[in-house]
């Protein structure tokens, strides 16, 4: 047989056998360079020879045969909350839309899908365990989770890959949790301080629902800032809307007088802005900051200083962590990104 008729017989009928036989090289070595393992020493002439062949004669992986021989599903789960009777939709925070953005850019061409789960709103203890036993998903990432995690001991004890994004649970045992998140604190503080520079008496901060690590965290930090300063602060609760936003603010700016704003988040400040036009209060009487902007937040008239947080970095970092907590190559994997601070006048 000629070698253009042998190459077309390979091509139809293509297996990781006969492009090992075509290249000159065992299946093993092959495979490992076919799934991209790292860490072998295979030399980066050989890599490309094995490529260069697996693409000339339309090599494709037995998905059936791949997942036999890593013992990998090539599924990362991604769970986040019940949308059931809420009003918050998880697809309209843009948190949450700039993580996947980043997530996407990890995922091209790495042969992992993600596989998007809804915590089980009415089951406080469901059990995501048995999908790593069934092969469904190799990891799983969590996105919003509350601060008590009913299955959290389930995966701890089994050491199943798995890692919490931007909210952490407070239950799981010292140095055994894997997350990815933000440095809430620290920034909540110093944004704080920036409106406490201007020697306020009353500050009214307008903050997210309670139950939340990240709700926790910046709480944390505005009190961190207040702390001997003698300014009064009130906290009132606002769902992450404008609508909810505006009637809070009304309500309390028709109760009280306050000297500045604390606003959690981005997504409130447009309801903010409207409480303030319809009182007819001009945004530099009653100046305010931002505590966890996204990366489209700027600075409005009266918003002395806003986090600009780059979610997309946190998308990035959770896929890096969730591979090596699959391939073993750590034991946790812990990241904090430190927001982008925007400072009215520092240039």
């Amino acid at each position: 047989m000629t070698g253009n008729r042998k190459k077309n017989a390979v091509r139809e009928r293509c297996s990781i056998r006969d492009l090992a036989e075509y290249v000159g090289l065992s299946t093993c070595t092959v495979s490992k360079v076919l799934n991209g393992r790292t860490g072998t020493k295979i030399p980066e002439a050989t890599r490309e020879r094995v490529l260069a062949a697996a693409r000339e004669l339309d090599y494709v992986p037995n998905v059936n045969a791949q997942r036999l021989f890593r013992r990998r599903a090539g599924v990362i789960g991604l769970l986040v909350p019940s949308q059931l009777d809420t009003e918050d939709h998880v697809f309209t925070d843009l948190h949450f839309v700039d993580i996947l953005a980043g997530m996407e850019e990890m995922l091209q061409g790495s042969g992992s899908n993600l596989l998007l789960l809804f915590g089980e709103k009415r089951d406080a203890n469901c059990r995501y365990w048995p999908l790593f036993r069934a092969g469904t998903v190799d990891g799983l990432l969590v996105w919003g989770e509350h601060r008590e995690a009913g299955y959290l001991g389930e995966l701890l004890e089994n050491r199943a890959p798995a890692l919490f994004i931007t909210s952490v649970p407070d239950s799981a045992a010292p140095g055994r949790l894997s997350f990815v998140t933000a440095s809430y604190r620290r920034t909540a503080a110093e944004l704080t301080g920036v409106l406490c520079a201007r020697n306020p008496r009353r500050l009214l901060f307008l903050c997210g629902p309670g139950g939340h690590s990240v709700v926790e965290a910046i709480r944390a930090g505005v009190e961190d800032a207040l702390a001997g300063t003698g300014v009064e602060c009130t906290a009132l609760v606002s769902r992450y809307a404008r609508e909810s936003a505006r009637e809070t603010l009304l309500g309390a700016l028709r109760r009280e007088k306050f000297d500045g704003l604390i606003v959690m988040s981005r997504s409130m400040e447009s309801g903010v802005q409207d409480a303030l036009r319809e009182l007819e209060i001009a945004p530099e009487q009653l100046p305010m900051v931002l505590l966890d902007g996204d990366r489209r937040t700027g600075l409005a008239a009266g918003v002395l200083g806003a986090a600009r947080l780059d979610d997309r970095e946190i998308g990035r970092l959770a896929i890096q962590g969730i591979r090596q907590l699959i391939d073993r190559e750590t034991e946790c994997f812990r990241r904090e990104v430190r927001p982008e601070l925007l400072i009215a006048g520092s240039g």
